[in-house]
């Protein structure tokens, strides 16, 4: 349960109206190493000296719950931010769910010590009630055993596994063996790679699939689009958090997890996992700012370099040396970290932009996914046949669905992408500057998550590129996240018209097959058409397909 920090909610459920939201980190995460709780907490900006007795306060308080509890070698931590801060304290495996009620109790007694307002103890008993229920000694003791072997745990409220893929094996948490009676022996980490990034994380994540399958590999992968192992597909939807990546991890046939590894899945959830082989940091954009006070490119730096920490002992850490705010946090870094510029790749230049999904070049930002991909095939020691695999990607549809897939559709070219941000909507128009048109639509949307100022900044992208003829802002219906029905077409129309577009190169369409459709209507002969899709790919690339099949040209009646 949360909500936005604007003002207090004496409705939210929480018991203090300043709490925002309170929930288990299940592994490394912003605040710490390891897992516990997480509470984010208004603050009041101009109360500097108040805040920091509150604070302190609550780690106080925090502590002698830990210790009544009798939780070992228990940290706290804090992170500060405007108009507010996420508190963190470390907690055992089975002691999750009442490490939440912890941090709020702490928080409440904090606040009525400040405020000067006589506290009682019953809170007390139902804290000690709630974790004697929640103890599980079985499943600490397997846990500490894992990890003192450097064996990856990974769990969820049903089920527990030590090791992972092909050397994992998996208990129900209410069914935990003995640590004498595990075959320890047989237990190991398979090759595991993570991949963050603002843009390009899915792309980069199927090519290197590609390249371990082709090695050999039985492969699963995790992405926005869903949850791989080998050829299948067993979930669909946005699986880039920890609940794809336990999916993948704890299925017995894996030899090599690839698993993207999204900003909101680490600040929700943390990772899933201690320890993988290759992390990979594509790119850092303004994205998502404002969420769990992450305001600017050096605190959302932070948050992708948590996947740092996992190679930090044994592994990999390959990242886009171009960043600035990357490289600056990286100054402290103790593992081993491969810029791309400093990257010994086993494809030349004029061989990455020969790869068909950089469309001969012109697609810049699929020659840097490329790369990314290949510095990690070479941390993975994947063999010649792997190269072969990258050189080919993107020749097939099938190989990168719903991103920069170009296609004839009678006597109009489409490119059907995922573009979702500033910088992907700038890309997109940039790799397909090169294709023949007539005239050039777009269409434009993303999730209601992101404020007006990104959408306002999106507009801007796509007009300032000089490219564009004819602009389609779509609902995003599935995708509100708190907006109201309308709003994130109305804020992209208003950002048009700021930029000076005439009313008759824009319109709005209340998802995306209308807006697929709309541009088909507008269409004439020779012209190309963008058409960012995000929650409709599977039913826009069908329809695209039927009118291939049916000879539609432009200018002819839609079927319905």
């Amino acid at each position: 349960m949360s909500r936005s920090p604007l003002q207090p909610d004496f409705e939210s459920g929480f018991p203090s109206p300043t709490i925002v939201d309170s929930r288990r980190l299940m592994g490394p995460n912003l605040l710490h190493a390891g897992m516990g709780a997480v509470l984010d907490v208004m603050l009041e900006d101009t109360t500097p000296d108040h805040n920091a007795r509150l604070l302190t306060a609550w780690h106080e308080r925090v502590s002698f719950l830990a210790d009544m509890l009798e939780w070992p070698d228990i940290h706290t931590a804090q992170r500060v931010y405007a108009g507010g801060a996420s508190l963190f304290v470390q907690a055992p495996i089975d002691q999750l769910m009442t490490a939440t009620d912890l941090c709020e109790s702490a928080w409440v007694f904090a606040e009525a010590t400040l405020a000067r307002i006589p506290q009682s103890d019953a809170s007390l008993a139902s804290l000690t009630a709630l974790a004697r229920a929640e103890a599980r000694s079985g499943l600490r003791d397997v846990w500490d055993d894992a990890i003192r072997r450097g064996l990856n745990v990974t769990f969820d409220d049903e089920t527990i596994a030590v090791g992972t893929g092909q050397g994992s094996q998996a208990w129900p948490r209410t069914a935990v063996p003995a640590v004498a009676d595990i075959d320890w022996p047989s237990l190991r980490d398979i090759p595991i790679v993570l991949v963050t990034g603002s843009n390009g994380k899915t792309t980069v994540v199927r090519m290197v699939a590609a390249m371990a399958r082709a090695a050999g590999h039985v492969v699963g992968y995790t992405c926005t689009d869903g949850v791989w192992i080998g050829d299948v597909q067993l979930e669909s939807g946005d699986y880039s958090g920890p609940a794809g990546a336990r999916r993948v991890l704890q299925d017995p046939s894996v030899t090599l997890a690839v698993l993207e590894t999204a900003r909101g899945g680490i600040l929700r959830r943390g990772l899933a996992m201690q320890h993988a082989s290759v992390a990979a940091i594509i790119t850092l954009s303004a994205d998502h700012f404002g969420d769990y006070g992450i305001t600017d490119l050096a605190s959302l730096a932070d948050v992708k370099l948590v996947v740092a920490h996992a190679v930090s002992a044994s592994g990999t850490l390959v990242y886009n040396g171009a960043i600035p705010e990357l490289s600056s946090a990286l100054a402290s870094y103790r593992g081993r970290a491969v810029s791309l510029f400093d990257a010994e790749l086993r494809l030349t230049a004029a061989e990455l932009a020969g790869i068909p999904a950089t469309l001969h070049g012109t697609a810049t930002h699929n020659v840097l996914n490329a790369a990314i991909a290949l510095a990690i095939a070479n941390e993975l020691q994947l063999d010649a046949t792997a190269l072969d695999a990258l050189r080919t990607f993107g020749a097939e549809p099938t190989d990168n669905m719903g991103r920069l897939m170009v296609q004839q559709v009678g006597d109009v070219t489409v490119v059907v992408d995922y573009a979702h941000n500033p910088q992907s909507v700038a890309a997109l128009i940039d790799a397909t500057r090169a294709l023949p048109a007539v005239r050039r639509a777009i269409t434009l949307g993303t999730g209601g998550d992101r404020d007006d100022l990104a959408l306002h900044d999106m507009a801007r992208a796509a007009v300032d590129s000089g490219a564009i003829d004819f602009f389609i802002a779509k609902e995003m219906p599935k995708f509100l996240r708190g907006r109201a029905a309308g709003s994130i077409s109305g804020v992209l129309l208003a950002a048009l018209r700021n930029c000076r577009v005439a009313g008759d190169r824009m319109t709005s369409a209340p998802d995306d097959m209308s807006a697929v459709r709309t541009a088909l209507q507008w269409a004439r002969a020779g012209d190309l058409l963008l058409l960012t899709v995000h929650d409709s790919r599977d039913a826009v690339l069908a329809f695209l397909a039927e009118l291939t099949q049916t000879g539609w040209r432009a200018g002819e009646a839609l079927p319905s």
